[in-house]
């Protein structure tokens, strides 16, 4: 297993020097990645309801927020060896074209260190704000992401769809990585294990789910994955850990390592720790947990 950190690019201890702490921290310690997530508000009287508690409100750590893509390429001058993940930018909000250039801008200056995790949202309030239509996010997800390809891939590259055109055009610069950085899909539903399937490099679920109900959902995506003819394997499980028990105790470590152990056996490759939900953590704090993580609870485990 291979394990990251997610940045303290919100909540209210966020700030440049954290993040260059953080960052600089992972890589002295040899984690494997930083990861940032993607958040545009954080409405008053929300719409939807946030699908990572049972309350459906949305964590009021969230309230501040830096815009991913610009924290990864903050983080990537600072680094030099750690992977740089999206867990997840919504695509949506976004176009393919823009994000296709920022990706492959960054994974070039980074010198191949890009993994772009994608889902397709879920805040009816941020598609508003952003004047995206609502209903069909999932299939302009899956579209989008055809797109990137297309851009990354082809020396003349253009794309006709139903959501997206791109006149045919020379799209450089071209990712380092080649065909283009890893694409996590990011999300628990059923449609995200059939994105992932059919177009991604990973399905990228959060910690919501037990070990044994993703092992289930992977035998679901590999199914999914012969009838789009593709390599079953070529699909990882990743995963994102929020709401990890306080290590200071040594129940919670052993506690860690035996859920470790758990997602190792239902073929979790990768882990994103994100130290700051649901509650924000100091910055003293955060840098104490993960030399507890990587000093008592991944020995024996990780395989970076």
């Amino acid at each position: 297993m291979q394990f990251g950190i997610a940045l303290p690019h919100f909540g209210p201890a966020a700030s440049p020097e954290a993040i260059i702490k953080v960052a600089k921290k992972a890589e002295a310690l040899s984690f494997d990645s930083v990861w940032v997530l993607d958040r545009l508000l954080w409405p008053l009287q929300a719409i939807a309801r946030y699908p990572g508690n049972p309350q459906g409100k949305l964590p009021a750590v969230m309230q501040n927020s830096y815009d991913p893509l610009t924290v990864l390429a903050f983080a990537a001058a600072h680094t030099e060896r750690v992977r740089l993940g999206t867990s997840v930018l919504v695509a949506a909000y976004r176009s393919p074209v823009v994000v296709a250039k920022m990706a492959a801008t960054l994974d070039v200056l980074s010198g191949g260190r890009l993994i772009l995790g994608l889902g397709s949202g879920w805040s009816q309030d941020e598609f508003i704000s952003v004047n995206q239509p609502w209903m069909e996010r999932d299939e302009r997800t899956d579209e989008f992401i055809k797109v990137l390809r297309a851009l990354w891939t082809t020396e003349k590259a253009g794309f006709e769809g139903k959501y997206y055109r791109v006149p045919e055009a020379y799209f450089l610069p071209k990712p380092l990585q080649m065909p283009g950085p890893p694409i996590w899909i990011g999300g628990n539903s059923r449609r995200a294990v059939r994105r992932a399937a059919e177009f991604g490099d990973s399905w990228h679920p959060t910690s919501r789910l037990s070990p044994s109900a993703l092992a289930e959902e992977m035998k679901y995506l590999r199914e999914l994955a012969r009838k789009a003819g593709r390599d079953p394997e070529a699909v990882a499980l990743t995963l994102r850990w929020n709401a990890l028990p306080d290590l200071k105790q040594k129940s919670a470590v052993q506690e860690t390592k035996g859920r470790l152990r758990q997602y190792q056996e239902a073929g979790v490759r990768h882990i994103c720790f994100d130290l700051n939900l649901p509650q924000p953590v100091s910055l003293a704090l955060a840098l104490e947990t993960m030399e507890r993580l990587v000093h008592e609870a991944l020995p024996g485990i990780w395989q970076g």
